[in-house]
This record gives C-alpha cells, sequence and structure tokens, in this order.
C-alpha cells in the first residue's frame, strides 16, 4: 500500500515545464527465524611428497648453495659428494619420488637460510644474477612447502540459533513530465540498519529510456530475475539467480509491442568487458499471461547466459530459469622442469608445475510455483547450482496470508541440507 505525501504541480525555471509528483512509502517487518546447527567437519593430514624431479632439484639447490653445517641427523654434505650422494642424503638414503617421508625439513630451512644469506651478501649483484638467487629462493620455499604437506583441521559444530527477524525500509519516489511529454524520475530508499541510501534516476521518452544509478545489469532485466522465494526474510534468497552484471551503473531499455530490449554496463571498469543485454516478451496468450526473457552478460573473460520462462493464469505462477556462467577459456597446465643445473648468480632451469585449470562453467536451474486463493498464497521453489560436477541444492516451501496491509508468512529452506524456518507478519504503508 503506498501513500502519496507529497504533490506539487510548479513552474520550474526552465521552458515546458509540468507537474510532478514525489511519494513515500515505508515497509516493515517483525518476526523470528531459526537455522539449524552444523556437525564438526575433519580434514585429514596429507603427507609431504615430492616428484623425482622435485628430489633432483632438492639435491642441485643443495649444491649451489653448500654450508658446512649439519645437513640432516647424523650426515652432512661434503663438496665431494656427488649429486646422487646429496639427493639420498636429503631423503634419507631413498633416492627416489615419494620419499620424504623421513625428509628432515629443516635441511630445506637451512639452505633457505644460505640463499638468503648470500642474497644479503651480494648487494651488489647484477639485475640478471639478483633475479637468479629470487627464482632459487621462491624454489626452496616451494620444495619445503610440498615437503611438509598439510596439517589436518577441525571445523568445530555450531549449534541451532533462533534470532530476531526486524526491519524497516523508507522508500522515495519521484516521477514528472515536460509538456514536450519527456518524463523523468528518481527512486531511492533507507533503511533502520543502514544510513545511505541506494538510488537511481532516469528520464524516458519515444527515444526510450535511460537510466543510472544502483542498476540491475541488462540479461536480469531481460531474464526477470529469480523464481519467486518463501518466508518472511526470504531465508537467504536461495530462490535469486546469482547475476554478474550486478554493480552496472548505466542502462538503457526500448520497449514495443510487448518486447523490451535493455543494454547496461558498469562505467567505473575501465579495462576489459563489462557490459550486458537482454530481450524479453510479456503477452497474452489463450488467456495465460507469457513472459519470455533471454539475457547475456561479458565481464572480464567470463560471459553468462541467462533464459527464463513464466506464466501466470487463474491464480496459478509457474516460472523456470537457466543460466551458465562461462568463467573463461582454461589456464594451460605448466610442466614441472628442472635440469639440475643450478649455480649462483645464473638462472636455473627449474620451472614449478601445474596441472591445467578448466575454469570450469557454474550452471544454475531454478523453478517455483506460486497458487493464490482469495488471501491465501502457497509457493514452492527448487534450484540446483553446479560447479566442477558437484550440484548444491535449494528448495523452500511457504505460506503468505494477506490480511490488508499486513501479511503472515512462514517458510521453510533448505540450502544444501542445512535448514532454516521463519515466520512473522510484514506491513506498508
Amino acid at each position: 500500500m503506498k501513500n502519496t505525501l507529497l504533490a506539487t504541480t510548479a513552474l520550474v525555471a526552465m521552458t515546458g515545464a509540468a507537474a510532478a509528483e514525489l511519494s513515500i512509502s515505508g515497509t516493515g517487518r517483525i518476526g523470528l527465524m531459526s537455522t539449524e546447527g552444523t556437525a564438526a567437519k575433519t580434514t585429514a593430514a596429507k603427507a609431504g611428497n615430492w616428484t623425482a624431479i622435485e628430489v633432483t632439484s632438492a639435491a642441485a639447490l643443495s649444491a649451489a648453495y653448500p654450508s658446512n653445517r649439519q645437513l640432516l641427523s647424523g650426515s652432512a654434505l661434503t663438496k665431494d659428494d656427488t649429486v646422487i650422494d646429496r639427493v639420498e642424503k636429503f631423503t634419507g638414503g631413498t633416492n627416489t619420488a615419494n620419499a620424504t617421508a623421513d625428509l628432515d625439513t629443516g635441511a630445506m630451512r637451512r639452505i633457505i637460510a644460505k640463499i638468503e644469506e648470500t642474497i644479503a651478501n651480494n648487494s651488489g649483484a647484477t639485475e640478471v644474477e639478483q633475479a637468479a638467487m629470487a627464482h632459487d629462493l621462491a624454489a626452496a620455499n616451494y620444495l619445503l612447502t610440498q615437503a611438509m604437506g598439510t596439517a589436518g583441521s577441525t571445523t568445530k559444530a555450531t549449534s541451532d540459533t533462533t534470532s530476531a527477524q526486524n526491519r524497516f525500509r523508507i522508500s522515495f519516489k519521484g516521477t514528472g513530465e515536460t509538456d514536450g511529454g519527456i518524463a523523468y524520475g528518481i527512486s531511492g530508499r533507507a533503511e533502520q540498519s543502514n544510513s545511505s541510501v541506494a538510488g537511481s534516476q532516469y528520464i524516458s521518452g519515444a527515444f526510450g529510456k535511460i537510466s543510472m544509478g544502483d542498476l540491475d545489469g541488462a540479461d536480469e532485466v531481460g531474464a526477470g530475475g529469480g523464481v519467486s522465494g518463501v518466508g518472511l526474510t526470504g531465508l537467504g534468497d536461495h530462490s535469486d539467480i546469482a547475476y554478474q552484471s550486478s554493480d552496472h551503473n548505466l542502462g538503457y531499455q526500448y520497449s514495443a509491442s510487448g518486447f523490451t530490449f535493455a543494454y547496461s554496463t558498469d562505467t567505473a571498469v575501465k579495462t576489459g568487458g563489462n557490459s550486458a543485454m537482454g530481450l524479453k516478451f510479456s503477452g497474452d496468450m489463450g488467456g495465460a499471461n507469457i513472459t519470455v526473457g533471454v539475457g547475456q552478460s561479458d565481464v572480464g573473460d567470463a560471459k553468462q547466459t541467462t533464459m527464463s520462462v513464466s506464466a501466470s493464469t487463474a491464480g496459478l505462477t509457474l516460472k523456470a530459469y537457466t543460466s551458465t556462467n562461462d568463467n573463461g577459456p582454461e589456464d594451460a597446465a605448466v610442466t614441472q622442469v628442472n635440469t639440475g643445473n643450478i649455480s649462483v648468480g645464473t638462472k636455473s632451469a627449474w620451472v614449478q608445475g601445474s596441472t591445467k585449470v578448466a575454469n570450469l562453467d557454474t550452471d544454475q536451474t531454478a523453478v517455483s510455483v506460486s497458487y493464490s486463493m482469495d488471501a491465501l498464497t502457497v509457493t514452492g521453489f527448487a534450484k540446483t547450482v553446479t560447479t566442477a560436477g558437484v550440484d548444491t541444492d535449494y528448495s523452500g516451501f511457504g505460506l503468505a496470508y494477506d490480511m490488508g496491509g499486513m501479511t503472515m508468512k512462514a517458510g521453510i529452506v533448505d540450502a544444501d541440507n542445512i535448514q532454516s524456518v521463519d515466520f512473522g507478519v510484514s506491513f506498508s504503508f
């Protein structure tokens, strides 16, 4: 419900001024939300492990940065040791890959200290020599990390929680139109927990609508947002589709014959792609109100494509969405290489390896069904987010009863096997 608190018709110091209207409305809610706790989780420790190339790298570094100090308990390197001798002493006498269970990681720490000492004592080294020593220091630190492995960890269990849910929001809206038929307007809002005001501004006419400010991306305008949510608070808003264009601040729309075209961008981004487009159609088909939409955004190397369809008739509303975010081209693999030819001041052939990173797509699919019977509305939704072949499932069910200005709401949501429940009343004025 909205009450117009201020309406003025005034002459403005420009030709073609006409009537303008400012309205203020508000919403509020009070209720409770309960979320179930989580069980404790333990991650097993992972033993250190060197590949054969890393064993060779460790031996070569120990040869390039020798020290008279003890290398291993009961063993020391000498200037007459061969590379194989050094490797065997480094790995406790076993010159093979996966032989680091008995590795003295203190030995690698001493080599790191020796490299750091060499760098400090060669402040006059050339740029090439400094780069070579920095390269060897990075190699030694990487090898130490590989040798140490990772420690196990335990995430403590959390208890069920119940919290009060209350909020009020004041919304402002201003509209006007010139004698020449150009419309203009503003919208914004303020909340009890937020001292800032998020808002947007627009002008529109036969040329379309130009908007600036806090906007939805054009792909979200075309696709229509997400499926219907449930509950007093939205219970995490898991019914929403995540759009990468959510920070856009400049948009354009043009509508004709049931079709709406939209374009948007973020002017704060100075490099790389950051644009979105959307197209939707709304119309009556056989007594049902049908909306079909598609949107696409390009942000950096990532491209997101979203499609939606919704239908409403006789109190029944169905919505379905599918969205795919192509997270860009895969990162090429780097082969781990080391010839063992490491010497102070000469950049070694050691190259840290890496596996190919596929930058796998993120897929979102969602559906919702709502049915209204007089003052009562029943809603259910389901959504699946898939990344790297792993599904995360969300589902929810809710009731809303309109009492005229105030609505009783209750909902339950399962978010990846964690349930939340809320209930209460929302009101508007």
